[in-house]
């Protein structure tokens, strides 16, 4: 099972959510190719931008609305929805936010519902992309910390207003979500709560135990000194009923800062080609201040001296460092995906699902496509099946899915 963990306690908002589900799953090209129709019509365009917020790393979404944008009623915003969303690529998670949204502005402002500045292509971005990169993400459950909220004054669109703002207060009452408060600024605006409240009602409350998939910062605009202005999001799979290996492998080091960058990569190619797990290189400082690499082979335990041997023969170097250490292995199912006549195995674990690298680059080679486009083909298809989480770990569950090109 996949938990969605949302830590607001610096606030949330719509994009800040988006910004950092993007991050964690690193969707930020399935989002511009989402968000395409929009694009095509002047609406808008987004860019994603690493900042910094109070020395946090965190990541930026920009929704540029373009002059022609136009202010959207509800049904529009509604139709908007379904045109750019489905139910598996999570309409009904965008739908609920919307819906939750009209009735807080609802009870709050009289019988009618004026969305005023919720009103905008703006509000369709936020919902339809955090809705979007929940449902890629595949999330069971959720569990929402604390929101921050900060108590004071705002100006909008009906006056003066307290803060939180009367549909914020109205959304996360109504959802039962935890709040710890303070004086401030704006810190959860109305489509942050408003998703926030969506997904507490469609998904069950997850423990949050578990191995963590992805972590993601969502920045808001303000950068707040001594305070990190940032939304942030945990994925985190429980391993219950996992298929799980707990083996020993040898571990071979050597640090090197006086051999060719073409040795070093003979050596590993052969290290592989030998039976080595996985070999690889790692930058780094020796003695002297010299740059080099620290090279890292692992190995089965019966291999290790053999391979010791076989690195100090390949790199002349005199030292080679060598421990057994355990490691917990995913022991992964495999699904089909046809994509025009062609197969690409998609791996399956707990921790998540990806094709097979050999098999994306033998296809997209033949069909003259794209890797990252292929990938994301291939991801759609696999997603588009609605595997459950009981199903992700058969390790004799198969799926064949057609996958049109054209689409």
């Amino acid at each position: 099972m996949r938990t969605l963990v949302i830590n607001p306690a610096h606030g949330v908002a719509g994009d800040m959510l988006m910004a950092a589900l993007a991050s964690a799953t690193q969707s930020f090209e399935a989002l511009e190719a989402l968000f395409a129709p929009l694009n095509a019509i002047s609406w808008c365009s987004l860019d994603f931008q690493s900042v910094d917020r109070s020395s946090l790393r965190a990541t930026h979404c920009l929704v540029n609305i373009q002059e022609s944008a136009p202010k959207l009623s509800l049904d529009e915003l509604q139709s908007w929805v379904k045109k750019l969303l489905d139910e598996t690529t999570g309409s009904r998670i965008a739908l609920k936010a919307l819906d939750l949204l009209a009735t807080a502005e609802e009870e709050v402002h009289g019988s009618s519902v004026h969305l005023h500045e919720l009103a905008s292509v703006d509000t369709l971005v936020d919902l339809v992309g955090t809705a979007y990169l929940c449902a890629r993400a595949g999330i069971d459950a959720v569990s929402i910390m604390p929101i921050g909220v900060h108590f004071g004054s705002l100006a909008m669109a009906h006056g003066q207003l307290p803060l939180p703002g009367p549909a914020v207060l109205s959304l996360l009452a109504k959802a039962k979500l935890r709040v710890v408060v303070a004086p401030g600024e704006e810190s959860v605006t109305p489509t942050g709560a408003a998703l926030l409240a969506a997904l507490a009602a469609l998904f069950p409350h997850g423990s949050g135990d578990g191995v963590i998939a992805g972590v993601g910062y969502g920045a808001g605009t303000r950068d707040t000194p001594g305070l990190a202005n940032v939304c942030q999001v945990v994925l985190v799979d429980d391993l219950v009923g996992d298929a799980a290996l707990v083996e020993t492998v040898g571990v071979l080091e050597t640090y090197l800062d006086d051999v060719s960058g073409e040795l070093l990569g003979n050596c590993i190619q052969e290290s592989l080609d030998a039976g080595a797990l996985d070999a690889y290189m790692t930058p780094a400082t020796g003695k002297k201040s010299r740059p080099g690499v620290l090279l890292t082979v692992l190995v089965k335990p019966t291999e290790m001296d053999a391979m010791v041997a076989r690195v100090q023969r390949l790199l002349r170097t005199p030292g080679v460092r060598f421990r057994l250490q355990q490691r917990r292995r995913l022991v992964p199912s495999f699904q089909e995906v046809e994509v025009e006549g062609h197969l690409v195995m998609v791996k399956v674990t707990s921790a998540g699902a990806k094709p097979e690298f050999e098999d994306l680059r033998r296809v997209a080679q033949v069909l003259d496509m794209p890797l990252g486009e292929l990938h994301d083909r291939v991801m759609g298809a696999y997603r588009s099946i609605g595997v459950s989480s009981a199903e992700r770990t058969s390790q004799q569950t198969k799926y064949q899915v057609i996958v049109n090109k054209e689409e």
